[in-house]
């Protein structure tokens, strides 16, 4: 990621030309580091998400609406007091730093005109939101508290005197220079700037953006004056960028040419914000919501695996079950030639050409008694069988059911959690809730929709309640549904009785999507008409058997899927 000062350049204009004038509607804190605000300008409501994580810290507008907690948090509350219906006079970058300020006008509680200042430091594990008197240039308060012990340079506290972080003297602001002076700063830097290491003597550029400035040098073999001026251009002219190369991600607000690997463009930084935290941040939050859930759920796997293992120990010695049926029935039948203190007997196996056939005796007991001996010993192993299987189906079950659990909780949204978490208090697997989490609002979660190429409705399940709502009791007996074959996944409904081959294929691939299979290719997929499912009595929630199915093969691709989702 390179949210640098360049960006906060780039993005503090595009939240300018949305936001000035606009009226704070509503102030939320969904997360410990994460504040979203509701400003209204000119008759559209925007989403202004702020995050001071360590390594995902951010401004922009966003479309995502996370659930909040039931009792908002006190600096929450505090900005609701302050803020709620203040007026956006401002917003304004600290020279070419990632501080970004919004100058605010807002009433107290006794109807009076205040100002308020309020900044956005965004330096990674040093990131802070922090309101402030102007007046008196007094912190009200913060998100996050520095008292003096931790930093003797300046204190973030309520009370404190705010002071700016301290500036690095080697570093110039490039977009004050005029053309003469960024010309004489090319020329005295020249070295650095060829070298990779801009970023030691420009102010807000990151390394990611360096290494561009190296590269026009060294490869396009450009000055050090028309790489900065090329860079200038771009910066004002490009499209935001997401690059993924080797499995990773990145991110700028111009192309980066030396960068390999895909690229998707986006109109807005704010948009290409949201694609790429809403793909870097999920899963941290889901571990965040989900709490030890998911390694717990592992664990009950992990053991029903060992208890599988010791089940086909267990099988392998009662599968010798007839064998004493065979031998008690043969004593049986030959006892008038068995006389008690052998230790063995040899005699005809009827069952086998009257074969000889050895048994062995305890010679302090009677033929009779050797005899209910094994007759004994195969009712044991007999009826251990039926045990065995038994416990071999409901561990195979159990391992079957987590297994989707994780899937869906590995692809969860964030308002996903709470129903998953619901559904597994309700089979017995939730344990006992933290009660230090405080509790969120309660889940308005709905099948994920899509719509085919030729306009058919699409929809899948989040969950394993949801999915069988949406297969069970919801879809018609002639629409199709699609799951992915022996793999733990979403089931997915085709809104037809007639679905086109392009339909069936795309709805296959969303199938493979949202699956443990998401990133494999060839996936099987079976599909069936929703009359053809049927779901046991006592089975775990997701689970249903069906026949007469049809499978597809195919590779789920995330960004012709993406093409195909619709919002809501």
């Amino acid at each position: 990621m390179s949210f640098d000062g360049f960006y906060t350049h780039k993005i503090t204009e595009e939240l300018t030309s949305k936001l000035k004038n606009g009226r704070i509607h509503k102030i939320y804190q969904p997360f410990e580091q994460e504040l979203q605000f509701v400003i209204r300008s000119n008759r559209t409501n925007y989403r202004m998400d702020a995050s001071i994580h360590p390594t995902y810290y951010r401004l922009h507008l966003t479309e995502e609406k996370s659930n909040n907690p039931q009792q908002a948090p006190m600096f929450c509350m505090l900005l609701r007091k302050h803020l709620e219906n203040a007026t956006v006079l401002d917003i304004r970058q600290h020279e070419n730093d990632r501080i970004i300020t919004f100058e605010l006008s807002g009433r107290d509680e006794l109807g009076d005109l205040q100002s308020y200042l309020l900044i956005f430091e965004l330096m990674g594990r040093h990131s802070n939101i922090i309101l402030v008197n102007p007046v008196t240039n007094k912190i009200i308060d913060c998100i996050k508290h520095i008292p003096p012990s931790m930093n003797s340079f300046r204190s973030l506290q309520p009370g404190a005197e705010y002071i700016l972080p301290p500036k690095n003297e080697n570093q110039e602001n490039i977009l004050q220079l005029s053309e003469a002076k960024l010309n004489e700063f090319a020329t005295e830097n020249q070295e650095l700037l060829a070298t990779g290491k801009a970023s030691k003597v420009i102010q807000g550029m990151s390394g990611l953006a360096s290494k561009q400035i190296t590269a026009w040098i060294n490869d396009d073999q450009l000055t050090a004056y028309q790489a900065l001026e090329k860079y200038l251009h771009e910066l004002k002219t490009g499209q935001p960028v997401i690059f993924r190369t080797d499995n990773q991600m990145n991110f700028y607000a111009m192309d980066l040419p030396y960068l390999k690997g895909e690229r998707d463009y986006y109109e807005s930084l704010s948009r290409s914000l949201d694609v790429f935290y809403n793909q870097k941040v999920r899963l941290d939050r889901v571990k965040q919501l989900s709490g030890d859930l998911i390694q717990r759920i592992k664990q009950i796997i992990e053991k029903n695996y060992h208890k599988l293992e010791n089940l086909e120990k267990d099988r392998q010695v009662a599968q010798d079950a007839d064998t004493y049926r065979l031998k008690g029935e043969l004593i049986n039948a030959f006892s008038y030639q068995i006389e008690k203190g052998q230790s063995s007997t040899v005699v005809a196996n009827y069952y086998d050409n009257n074969e000889p056939y050895t048994i062995e005796l305890n010679p302090r007991k009677t033929p009779s008694e050797n005899s209910q001996t094994y007759f004994k010993r195969y009712t044991k192993y007999r009826d251990s069988l039926r045990f065995i299987e038994k416990q071999e189906k409901l561990a195979q079950q159990e391992i079957e059911y987590l297994d989707s659990v994780l899937v869906q909780l590995e692809q969860a949204e964030i308002e996903d959690i709470e129903d998953i978490k619901a559904e597994l208090i309700r089979e017995g697997y939730g344990g006992k809730r933290n009660k230090s989490v405080k509790k969120r609002a309660k889940s308005k979660s709905k099948p994920r929709r899509y719509q085919s190429s030729d306009g058919v409705m699409i929809y899948v399940g989040r969950n394993n309640q949801q999915n069988d709502e949406l297969s069970m009791r919801k879809a018609s007996k002639n629409h199709w549904w699609l799951h992915t074959k022996d793999i733990p996944g979403a089931h997915v409904i085709v809104e037809s009785d007639k679905p086109s081959d392009q339909t069936m294929t795309e709805a296959a691939e969303i199938a493979a999507y949202y699956s443990k299979s998401q990133n494999s290719a060839n996936v099987p997929v079976d599909t069936v008409q929703v009359k053809h499912l049927r779901k046991p009595n006592g089975a775990k929630p997701g689970y249903v058997i069906y026949e007469g199915q049809n499978t597809l093969f195919v590779t789920p691709v995330e960004k012709k899927i993406n093409e195909l989702k619709m919002n809501g």
